[in-house]
């Protein structure tokens, strides 16, 4: 038995029982980040003894670094190398961290930021068209509810200002919108379903006086407008302008 023992100690030993270049893992089922990606995240320190790698520790690093939902890792000896099957999330939208620049940072449904660099070239050249204005850490609170809501919105959101949690603005197709405080995700879609019912309020109030429309009670809709001063609205009187 030691005999045994000592014999295939000496075979997992070798060189060609090794895991010695990026190449021999494999990556399948990605769709969104790059091989180079998923590899730097595995982290493993070439040369590597195939059967000293473990797929759950592996695995559990890979779904930690973001970005992936699912994934499968298999051990091969011949030839050695890991196959690698995941199932990535695709960056839904773009951080802005001025008025006037895009960074090179995305974000995945979940609220995960990477760096566009993580992607394959593909994606570096077709973006993400909703663009978000988060606090310098992270991204907004409750961003899977909020981003699911905005998915779904009948009026097309362009930009998501959420650097103030209790002052929530969208900017969209219809103009400049305030939200007001994050909240539930009832009141969100009756806001988002006010904002559908508003689409021909440029028909009846002259755009250049309104800033915003605030909607943080979506029953009681009001126009803000650039100038200290109130006008009357002349198609219904549900509008209450200040």
């Amino acid at each position: 038995m030691g005999g045994i023992l000592a014999g295939l100690g000496w075979v997992f030993s070798q060189a060609d029982w090794r895991i010695s270049k990026p190449e021999q893992v494999q990556i399948q089922g990605n769709q969104y980040l790059s091989d180079a990606t998923i590899r730097e995240w595995l982290a493993i320190p070439y040369p590597k003894l195939i059967m000293e790698l473990a797929p759950a520790e592996l695995t559990a690093r890979l779904l930690e670094r973001g970005s992936i939902s699912s994934v499968k890792i298999d051990r091969t000896l011949l030839p050695p190398h890991l196959l690698v099957r995941v199932e990535d999330l695709p960056p839904v939208a773009r951080i802005i961290r001025d008025d006037s620049t895009d960074s090179q940072i995305f974000v995945d449904e979940l609220g995960r930021q990477l760096p566009l660099s993580s992607y394959h070239s593909k994606i570096w050249q077709s973006s993400p068209k909703l663009a978000l204005r988060a606090p310098s850490k992270g991204t907004c609170p409750d961003w899977k509810q909020l981003y699911l809501a905005i998915q779904t919105s009948p009026v097309a959101i362009e930009t998501i200002d959420c650097r103030n949690p209790q002052n929530l603005i969208l900017q969209t197709e219809l103009g400049k919108v305030r939200l007001g405080a994050i909240s539930d995700k009832s009141r969100l879609n009756s806001q988002l379903q006010q904002l559908d019912r508003l689409r021909d309020w440029k028909k009846h109030i002259d755009v250049a006086e309104v800033d915003y429309l605030d909607l943080e009670n979506p029953d009681a809709p009001k126009f803000q407008l650039k100038q200290s001063r109130s006008i009357e609205p002349k198609f219904s009187p549900q509008f209450q302008l200040h």
